[in-house]
C-alpha cells in the first residue's frame, strides 16, 4: 500500500512539475524580448527534486533501522 501511495505522489509530483514548465514555456514564448519571472520556476524544480531526494534517503534510513529494531526484539541472528 505504501509503494502504491509513495509512486502515485512521485507521479502527481513529476506532473504537476512538468505542467508548471509547460505552462512558464508557454509564457515564454509568446513574450517578445527575454524571459520574465516565470523563469524562476526552473530552480525551484531544482529544489523540489533535492529535498524529494533527501526525503527518500532518510525514509529509506528510518525503514532500516524500524526494520533492525524489529529484528533485534524478535532475537533474529541477522541482526548485526
Amino acid at each position: 500500500m505504501l509503494n502504491r501511495m509513495k509512486i502515485a505522489c512521485i507521479f502527481a509530483g513529476g506532473a504537476a512539475a512538468g505542467l508548471m514548465v509547460a505552462i512558464c514555456a508557454n509564457v515564454w514564448m509568446g513574450r517578445p524580448g527575454s524571459a520574465g519571472g516565470e523563469v524562476l520556476i526552473l530552480p525551484l524544480i531544482g529544489l523540489l527534486l533535492y529535498v524529494g531526494y533527501e526525503f527518500g534517503y532518510l525514509s529509506a534510513m528510518t525503514e532500516a533501522a524500524r526494520r533492525r529494531r524489529i529484528r533485534a526484539q524478535k532475537g533474529d541472528v541477522r541482526n548485526g
